[in-house]
């Protein structure tokens, strides 16, 4: 994987894999809208012996990924690995009649994905070759009460790209998802009640091997990818008693 492009690349997960990827001869593009946050991941990237290529876009603006993604091309002469890691949470506010949030965190979270993707589809045909790679979440596995928009959002993610590898099978292409748990990132600082917490370290040596293997959508920690198969069938009675308190604050 020597030509990397990493949505949500300023911190977290997205700015982890950037660094886990980083050794001479690569070339990771890095993509998020702080771009004071980029460049400071973008010199660890340059320390480690890659070129490093800063685009401050927002995902969710169709025609600025679509000149990132050229740009990106252009300066690495193709791409092995996509990563769609931009993600936000949203505080619950469906019963106040706050829709503007939900549509912002649709916007991100699924809009923000396809326009990370999708622009890079026809140079991975033509080179038989690549990996597409959407972060999903647990709770994209069922809806959680406190969480509509976002696991609605995660769900939307996965069948998308689930789909999409479908239509890739044969070409050499490759298209996964990975659904964590609760990993220890700024977007998940100061929630409460986050089981089977998974340090960031442990969250970006976890997907590197997925991506590696080839998964098509894998679920961790463990403890996680068990739970999820008992949520599938848990009654919503149940689902209601054990989800996980709803965020107090939104963070777009």
């Amino acid at each position: 994987m020597q030509r990397v492009f990493i949505t949500g690349a300023s911190s977290g997960i997205g700015a982890g894999l950037a660094r886990h990827y980083a050794r001479p001869g690569a070339t990771i593009g890095v993509v998020a809208r702080r771009a004071p946050l980029l460049e400071a991941v973008a010199k660890d990237l340059r320390a480690a012996g890659a070129a490093a290529h800063v685009y401050a876009a927002d995902v969710a603006d169709t025609e600025e990924m679509r000149a990132a993604s050229e740009r990106f091309l252009a300066e690495a002469g193709g791409v092995d690995l996509v990563i769609a890691n931009a993600g936000v949470g949203i505080r619950s506010a469906l019963m106040e009649g706050e829709a503007a949030e939900v549509a912002r965190l649709f916007q991100i979270n699924l809009t923000g994905v396809t326009n990370t993707v999708i622009p890079f589809l026809p140079r991975m045909l033509e080179q038989r070759s690549g990996v597409l790679c959407a972060v999903s979440s647990v709770a994209g596995h069922r809806a959680l009460p406190g969480r509509v928009a976002y696991s609605a959002s995660k769900k939307a993610v996965t069948t998308f790209m689930d789909g999409l590898r479908m239509e890739l099978h044969g070409s050499g292409v490759h298209a996964m998802t990975i659904c964590p748990g609760f990993v220890r990132t700024p977007l998940t600082e100061g929630q409460q009640g986050m089981f089977f917490l998974v340090e960031l370290d442990a969250a970006v040596g976890a997907i590197a091997g997925a991506i590696e293997s080839r998964r098509s959508t894998f679920t961790f920690p463990w403890q996680m990818n068990l739970l999820k198969e008992l949520m599938a069938r848990a009654p919503e009675s149940l689902l209601r008693r054990l989800a996980p308190r709803p965020r107090e604050q939104s963070k777009l």
